[in-house]
């Protein structure tokens, strides 16, 4: 049978080739000894795209803007020890997102464990409960089941990435010393020859793993969401958070919003507010910031799609109001206030593709409803021009907003920072015609991560990517610029430097707190943007002009490469144009009212 050493040449091999006959085709390679085995059957599989991330967290979430673009899981492939460690914020972000992503981490042999040796501590059951499906393959084994059994766990493993609800799997693999790949003898070559020429096991569900397919909606679900459409005089189809799938199905949303006369409201992230057949309107989150908004927009039925919305205003409405609501999501429980008339698990492209098709009876409609939400959203844009034309040519957090998306080319990719960043383009920009495949962290939304993973979404697009992003996010993620210098289109990461972290001047702290706390929250620096892009050889420009970003803008667009355009805008512009905007549409909204 060969030598140990041949034996996990080819147990390696057999592992790597079980994942390309699965569908994996990237995988993204940390630093490391343990896992070389591996990590060489993988550079000679001739079959998978594999990217170098020095940084094990930086590559995880690589991993991640990978998935999110291509809606499939990459492998992440590491050595024993601290480095699957390092996997875990972005195994954590793949879990509560619905990513899906594979970690397949080195480890010791048996005799190796337990007992003080280097670079070693328990694997087992690392993610805990956060990954979908977990198995440790153990040692290397020669025997006809044992191999078969390598391949049944590999395909399970891909199968549970991409379940009902897609996610994070790990797979913990043995390796001894010696580590380097031995050529193997012919009778264990031609073993694992003939077990990788044998079918590999397909599973079935009803709920298809294919993205692109539509699935089954019972017509007792869709009856009674109808029953709901029918029984409400000023229905509203508020939409969140949503992956690229949900992109697919914008002409669904518009023929339903069509038929059933209800206003659709969407959020960036929804993926039905860039697109050309969207009739989407944006200023709802400032509308219902506002008192006469809350008033004269109050709907008294809800379809909620997708995660739970970012707005504000919209958590300021549920606070006032009890508003009769059904979601939709295709696994996540998506109700915060706990409020839900429904959940409904389906995958809101086949959901709506199958709503639009019921006989609907919208007799009970308030007309007044719709065209005093269509007025509200007229005067919330006009009231955000006069604020940008007050601004003149400075550089502000909304300006910055503004251009990045009047600049943006059509069709791109953008991908939107947590935080302050992803509030300013539902705030200060309308909904666009322009086709935007819009990416978001928002699992758990944290600011970890948000440069590597716009790289592993640039790593999937043709033309242009952009990234919006704050200083705190871009200095908590500098080792992502390697992954993004490795980039070939265009990738633009716009930094917006307000020096910390804004959004806490924001929240309650900053008003009823002592003034010596907000530090300790903003956390502001003096960092050098420009070392910092230099470090990876990024292109970098430093702006507080709008005609000085435009042009940045411009010469990045036109860059094969990535490029840091660092906004630079005072402090609390956020802070005190927000209240601005809001403080103008109370006033306009007031004034229709009487």
């Amino acid at each position: 049978m060969g030598t140990a050493a041949e034996l996990q040449t080819e147990w390696a091999r057999l592992v790597i080739d079980s994942f390309v006959q699965a569908g994996i085709t990237d995988a993204v390679i940390s630093p490391g000894s343990r896992s070389a085995p591996f990590v060489v059957a993988a550079l000679e599989s001739g079959a998978l795209c594999c990217t170098s991330g020095l940084d094990e967290r930086s590559a995880a979430y690589f991993a991640l803007g990978q998935a999110r673009r291509t809606l499939r899981p990459s492998l992440l492939l590491c050595t024993s020890g601290s480095a699957p460690a390092n996997y875990f914020p972005a195994v954590v972000e793949a879990s509560e997102g619905g990513v899906p992503v594979i970690v397949l981490s080195a480890d010791r042999p048996p005799e190796l464990r337990g007992c003080g040796a280097n670079q070693t501590t328990d694997q087992i059951g690392l993610y805990g409960n956060k990954v979908r499906f977990f198995a440790d393959l153990g040692e290397p084994r020669g025997d006809t089941t044992s191999l078969r059994a390598v391949r049944r766990v590999v395909a399970q493993a891909v199968s549970e990435a991409l379940g009902v609800r897609p996610g994070p799997v790990h797979l913990n693999a043995q390796a001894r010393k010696p580590l380097e790949p031995t050529p193997p003898g012919r009778e264990i070559e031609a073993k694992v020859d003939a077990i990788l020429a044998e079918p590999l096991t397909q599973i079935h569900r009803a709920r298809p793993l294919d993205p692109k397919l539509v699935e089954h909606v019972s017509p007792l679900v869709l009856g009674s969401v109808a029953d709901a459409f029918d029984a409400a005089a000023r229905p509203a189809i508020l939409c969140g958070p949503s992956d690229l799938r949900s992109a697919m199905f914008v002409d669904a949303l518009d023929q339903l919003a069509e038929r059933t006369g209800a206003v659709v409201l969407a959020e960036t992230a929804s993926q039905f507010r860039c697109w050309a057949e969207s009739r989407a309107l944006g200023g709802f989150d400032t509308i219902w910031q506002t008192e006469g908004g809350r008033s004269m927009c109050l709907p008294d039925f809800v379809l909620q799609l997708g995660a739970s919305p970012i707005s504000r205003g919209w958590e300021q409405l549920c606070d006032a109001h009890r508003i009769r609501r059904i979601v939709v999501h295709p696994w996540e429980w998506a109700d915060p206030s706990s409020t839900a008339e429904a959940i409904v698990q389906a995958d809101i492209g086949s959901f709506l593709s199958a709503l639009r098709g019921v006989d609907f009876r919208p007799s009970r409609r308030d007309e007044d409803f719709v065209a005093g939400f269509e007025w509200a959203e007229s005067a919330v844009w006009d009231e955000v021009s006069v604020i940008l034309a007050q601004a003149g040519d400075s550089l502000t957090q909304a300006g910055a907003a503004r251009a990045l998306l009047d600049a943006v080319p059509d069709p791109s990719a953008l991908v939107v920072g947590n935080s302050l960043s992803i509030r300013d383009v539902d705030r200060w920009v309308p909904p666009s015609k322009k086709l935007l495949a819009v990416c978001s962290q928002r699992g758990v939304s944290g600011i970890d991560g948000v440069v590597s993973g716009a790289a592993g979404v640039a790593s999937y697009v043709d033309g242009a990517t952009t990234l919006l992003i704050g200083d705190v996010s871009f200095l908590h993620d500098l080792n992502g610029l390697q992954l993004a210098s490795q980039v070939s289109g265009p990738l633009v990461i716009v930094v917006v430097n307000n020096g910390g972290g804004r959004i806490f001047e924001q929240l309650p702290v900053a008003q009823a707190g002592k003034a010596a706390w907000l530090p300790y929250f903003t956390t502001p620096h003096d960092a050098d943007l420009e070392c910092a892009a230099l470090v990876y050889g990024c292109e970098f420009h430093s702006v507080d002009t709008v005609t000085g970003f435009r042009r940045a803008l411009d010469s990045g667009y036109a860059h094969e490469g990535c490029t840091v355009v660092e906004a630079v805008v005072p402090p609390q512009s956020a802070l005190n144009q927000g209240r601005d905007l809001v403080a103008r549409v109370e006033r306009a909204l007031q004034r229709e009212a009487s």
